[in-house]
């Protein structure tokens, strides 16, 4: 196979959709020799924050010294950065071989009966099959949706399990309460694997984490903010002062400090499991965290920033931030699948715009222009409505001007023709 048959291989597995259980996957991990049974993971679930706490505990991992891999989803930008090690995504050469590899395995499935794997399982498998041949020291490994019979969850023993921000969202699979929510998530605990949790976690999700990890005899954390000081937080980002150490961060936002405070108890207790990280890898490794789509600032003069807020608890993290950091109102770029609440996000959006341009994301389940604009109308001034991306943040800057604003926020699904357009503009 070349790239382009890769790509197409698993852009066809797309049709099988997302079915949440575990035979496919265990099957072809079988077929694989079980890679992921010789990889030492930190195992990151929850709503929201988990793959900002994942790139905080990577680059920690990263300047102490170890090879670590990174596996995240969906991509942003390039497919290869799913799957990284050492902030280095997977090169075509090595994502073709292993590809290649799996494909075979997965005709040899499907022809003893097997279903065939969905998108998400054959890129899963991929991931365990390359970090176990790459000889990570340790994997940070992102669930895709909920724990219990997710992909990743074929794991057996993680040397810590990560429960970040919970809330609503994906109801028709996870359950339509946060204590649901929970239990699903919950089910990345294994039996005597410590577990931490998130500073802020919601009371009923915090009562189903904890009674989890009791009935499963795991050691269970709660990131502490006591003795939290924020010193800075705007668009260069982060500086905090906790437990008598300051921190910086360059992902923007008071909410990526409470991330960073997971990642930094994180570290803790892999320290007390026997692993050498300073202070100064701590410190380093927030610093040093990227992560696109999360309040990234594409452009400045005007200001462009991209943000993949697309739930509840999202838009009002973003929403809390925006306040602190600007001094003017934006000029919104918003697109959303039709399975999000959109109408929560549009209201919660009308705090800090007067102007939105609604437009459709690449995915099936996209919701339309028409139902967008309708939905922005009761909440917002000024709403204009493009279907494709480019004219949307044409319109979008048009309005905003040399010294204005523009947020392009929603679906991360669409980040990618967001970016690609903000780089064509002469601006």
């Amino acid at each position: 196979m070349n790239r382009e048959e890769v790509m197409n291989f698993i852009d066809n597995s797309k049709k099988f959709g997302s079915r949440l259980e575990l035979v496919r996957i265990q099957r072809l991990a079988e077929l694989l020799g079980n890679p992921q049974d010789e990889i030492r993971f930190i195992h990151v679930a929850g709503t929201n924050g988990k793959g900002s706490t994942s790139v905080f505990m990577h680059n920690i991992l990263v300047d102490a010294g170890y090879k670590t891999g990174l596996y995240t989803s969906p991509f942003i930008y390039e497919f290869n950065e799913r799957i990284q090690i050492n902030n280095t995504p997977i090169s075509d050469s090595d994502l073709t071989e292993i590809m290649t590899v799996v494909s075979q395995k997965v005709k040899i499935m499907t022809e003893e009966g097997y279903e065939h794997p969905t998108e998400f399982e054959l890129i899963t498998a991929a991931a365990f099959l390359y970090f176990k041949k790459q000889k990570c020291d340790y994997v940070i490994l992102e669930v895709g949706l909920g724990g219990i019979y997710d992909a990743t969850n074929i794991i057996k023993s993680p040397v810590l399990s990560v429960i970040t921000s919970i809330s609503l969202d994906h109801t028709d699979y996870l359950g339509n309460t946060v204590s649901d929510v929970a239990m699903n998530k919950c089910g990345i605990i294994k039996k005597g694997c410590p577990v931490l949790t998130y500073m802020n976690q919601v009371p009923d999700a915090l009562e189903v984490i904890k009674e989890t990890a009791r009935k499963m005899s795991a050691p269970i954390t709660v990131a502490d903010g006591c003795g939290l000081e924020i010193l800075k937080c705007d668009l260069s980002g982060n500086e905090f002062s906790y437990c008598g150490e300051v921190y910086e961060t360059s992902l923007v936002g008071k909410y990526q400090i409470y991330n960073s405070i997971t990642a930094i108890s994180a570290a803790k207790i892999l320290c007390d499991a026997g692993l050498a990280i300073s202070k100064a890898n701590i410190k380093n490794g927030l610093k040093a965290a990227k992560w696109p789509a999360r309040f990234e600032i594409l452009h400045r003069n005007p200001t462009v920033i991209a943000d993949g807020s697309h739930n509840a608890d999202g838009m009002n993290a973003f929403v809390e931030t925006a306040k602190q950091i600007m001094n003017e109102k934006p000029v919104c770029v918003f697109g959303m699948l039709c399975d999000k609440d959109y109408d929560f996000c549009l209201e919660k959006l009308s705090e800090i715009t007067d102007t939105v341009v609604v437009t459709e994301v690449d995915s099936p389940r996209k919701e339309t222009v028409e139902n967008l604009k309708k939905t922005a109308q009761k909440y917002i001034k000024t709403v204009y409505a493009h279907k494709d991306n480019r004219l949307a943040v044409e319109k979008a800057l048009s309005f905003a001007g040399k010294n204005g604003t523009v947020i392009a926020l929603g679906s991360l699904y669409m980040m990618k023709n967001i970016k690609d357009t903000i780089k064509k503009q002469d601006l």
